[in-house]
Formats: structure tokens, sequence, C-alpha cells
């Protein structure tokens, strides 16, 4: 029922259905990685609550959980084994991240937790049938002299709130009293009665009932939109981080090569030295450049591995896991990029062309920047604040909020009113207890109704 409710609130919101499941996956990546590349962990909890000993009276649950992990979605790599290092390209991590990050999964459980508060608000106001049954035995003196009753009885009831507040309630009774002592005898009852009530004044109204309803199917919509803008910006998240270690890693080829260079130029000023073709000066100043040039080196490699931990971390994946990521993504961004720019520039959707190098002795103009400079990717400001207008979605919670406010302060004004409710119920029959099990059996009479 919860993922029928998501799914008709992914409809209304965007008017489409997107796949929608609570359950993770049945055996994560991450569990792979701790297996297959031998990672340390602190115990068998690290595998999560499944490969725990249940604790004394767990819910045997065992054929729930077999049946449900059939149905969980999996997530791993391509690779058929990841005893080596792990290569991930964007896309890749983009799902894993959905798939073993532990906000994104908390972020669908409020979606389903929404659903389900729906679910229960709507089940106000379905029809609700109960069936009690009782039994009783009294025993009334001692030795032969002791009088034993005994007595059954059996109410079937359906209740039913309409949404103008109407209260409908039906019963039926069926009692059996019987003398289990003396002469015995036995006695049955027969009751049926229906009530309706209606407020008229504080409580009365469609908008006031249903207010709870109301707001719980705002609720789960709000949920639907703060889920999908979640989605957005943890996908952005996810891309900015996974490009920036990329970023870092070619700052790392950079300041190796950088090294290398300046070790060369220290060794061939330490040569030009020793045949007195240098002063030693700059020789110090030489290996002064080359110990620089190191540290650099090494602060590249510092910044790469804790980048690369923080997004192992973001992705939901153990930080010692032997993780590279694909560095051709860069390469074919820039070729997209590439690709792109010559096209819009000849679309004259934007203001971009080359200009020429001015000359050495060409006077010095300095313009301020305006927006028929702006490059063939920059958005007029205007039409930037239109798009987040329409298109921002937790504007669209923040301006439903605004409504749900007013809706409740006339909701709260209704119940200044003083209660007025009209009641009224019929009734047929007679009840049997054990006091009465030699009375004649009880019928339902129209006529000698109350």
């Amino acid at each position: 029922m919860a993922y029928d409710i998501v799914a008709a609130k992914q409809r209304e919101a965007f008017g489409e259905i997107e796949p929608f499941t609570v359950d993770q996956a049945a055996a994560t990546l991450r569990d792979r990685l701790l297996i297959e590349q031998d990672l340390p962990t602190s115990g068998r909890a690290s595998m999560g609550s499944d490969a725990l000993e249940p604790t004394k009276h767990w819910p045997k649950r065992e054929n729930y959980l077999e049946a449900d992990r059939e149905g969980r979605p999996a997530s791993q790599p391509a690779q058929d084994s990841i005893k080596s290092a792990l290569t991930l390209d964007l896309n890749e991590a983009l799902q894993v991240a959905a798939r073993n990050n532990r906000d994104y999964q908390a972020r669908k459980e409020t979606v389903f937790r929404s659903a389900l508060d729906l679910d229960l608000k709507r089940d106000a106001f379905r029809g609700t049938f109960s069936l009690p049954v009782d039994g009783e035995v009294v025993s009334a003196g001692l030795g032969e002299d002791a009088v034993v009753n005994s007595g059954v009885s059996a109410v079937g009831g359906v209740t039913q709130r309409l949404k103008n507040g109407t209260l409908l309630t039906g019963r039926i009774a069926v009692d059996l009293a019987q003398l289990l002592t003396q002469q015995g005898g036995s006695s049955l009852g027969l009751l049926t009665d229906v009530s309706v009530q209606v407020p008229l004044l504080r409580g009365a109204g469609r908008w006031v009932v249903t207010e709870p309803l109301t707001q719980a199917e705002r609720d789960a919509l709000y949920a639907i939109y703060n889920f999908e803008r979640f989605k957005r910006t943890f996908a952005v998240d996810v891309a900015t981080r996974y490009l920036g270690v990329l970023r870092l890693l070619d700052q790392v080829d950079n300041a190796e090569e950088n090294y290398r260079r300046t070790v060369m130029s220290s060794r061939r000023a330490q040569a030009l030295a020793n045949e007195g073709r240098l002063p030693e000066i700059q020789v110090d100043q030489a290996v002064q450049d080359e110990l620089r040039a190191r540290n650099g080196w090494i602060s590249a490699q510092q910044n790469y591995a804790a980048a690369l931990d923080s997004l192992k971390n973001l992705l939901g994946l153990p930080t010692d896991a032997e993780i590279t990521l694909d560095r051709q993504t860069l390469e074919r961004l820039a070729s997209a990029v590439r690709a792109v720019l010559p096209a819009l520039a000849e679309s004259g959707s934007a203001n971009y062309k080359a200009t020429d190098v001015p000359s050495a002795d060409a006077p010095i103009v300095l313009l301020p920047p305006s927006r028929e400079d702006r490059g063939p990717l920059e958005m007029d400001s205007e039409l930037a604040i239109r798009l987040a207008l329409e298109h921002r979605l937790d504007l669209r919670v923040a301006e439903g909020g605004v409504y749900d406010s007013m809706r409740g302060v006339a909701v709260a004004a209704n119940g200044f009113l003083p209660e007025f409710t009209l009641g009224g119920g019929t009734s047929f029959g007679e009840r049997r207890g054990t006091g009465s099990a030699l009375s004649d059996d009880a019928s339902v009479s129209f006529d000698r109704g109350s």
C-alpha cells in the first residue's frame, strides 16, 4: 500500500513513476570489498545485522528475510572480482552512492514513512469491523446448594466515519446464558442497534474533519519533492567530488613531473659547479628548489588521498578499500565541451567569439565586464532567477507550507466554537447474561424496538 501511495504521488508531482524501494541490496559493494579485499573489521557487526547471532526472543523471520533478499537490488560493479583495485567511472560512482550512502537511504525511508502515515490517516475513514467474544462462569453458594451460571457473548460491530464528521455505528450482539446446576436451562439473547452522531458546530464540516488527511496528503507530496531535490543535489555533490579527485590526481602528476625536472636541474647545477662553471650559491638555490618541489609533490599526494577518502565515505565504501577512478572522464568531458562551444557560437546563442591579441604598443583600456562579454555557457541572471523560481522543488514545499499554516489557523478557529452534536440511535431485541439463564429466548421484533 505504501509503495502504491509513493507511485501515485510521483505521478502527481512529475507525471511519471520512478522505481522506488527502501529495501537495501542483498549483497552491497561495501560488504564485497570487506570480504574480497580482506579489509580489517571490528567484528561480525561490520557485515550488518544479518551476520549477527539473533538475540534471545528474536522473532523468527528467516523465511521473510530470504524472500525479501530475492527482491532486493544488487549493488556491485561490473567486475566479477574486486580483490585488486576497483575502478569506478562517474556513472558507476553515482549508482554506488545511491545504493550504499546512509543519508540517501534515510531520505528514502522518510518518503516511505510519509506514505505509511498517509495510509494511517486514510484508515480513519475506512469501515472498521470488530468481533469481540467474551465468556464467564459465575458460581454462587457452596456445596450442593451452589448455583453455577455461564455466559458467552459475541458482538459484531461496524464503525464508519464520514468525511463530513458523521459517525455511523452498527452492532449485532448474540448471547448464550446457561444454568449449569439444578434443573439447568439456557436462554438466547439477540440485539441489534444502529446509532449516528452528526456534529453541527465545532468539528463540523468536511474541511475540518479531513484536515489531518489533507495534511498527510500534502506531507507525502512534500516528501517526494524533497527527495527529488536531494537526489539532484546529491548527484551534483558526488560528481563534484569525483571530478575534484581527478583534478587532484592531475596535480599529483604535475607535481611529480615538476619534482623530476628540479632534480635534473639540481644534478646539472651540481655537475657544473664541480667543473667550476657555476657559483655554489646557485647550486644551493637549485637544491632548495628541489626540496620545495618534493614537498609540493608530497602535499599533492596527501591532498589526493584525503579527497579520495572523502569520496569513499560519500559513496558509503570503506575508506581503506582499494579504489581507483576512471581518468578518461575528464578528457571525455573536455571533448564534449569543445564540441558544444563552436555550436553555441555559430547558433548565436551567445556573444562568444575569439579576439586577436593586441599589439605591445596598443593603448591600455580597462573595460568593466558586461553581459555582452559573457561566454556561451554563462546564463543571464534574470533568466536564472526565473528558472529557479519555476523549478526549485524546495520552493514549492515552502509555498505549500504557507497554505498549510493558513488552513491550520482556520481549523484552530473552529475549535473555539461550542460543541453541538445531533445524535440518534435505534435498538431491537434484548441481551442475556449469567443472571438470566432461565428467561425466554430473545428475538428481534421491529415493532417493539426503542
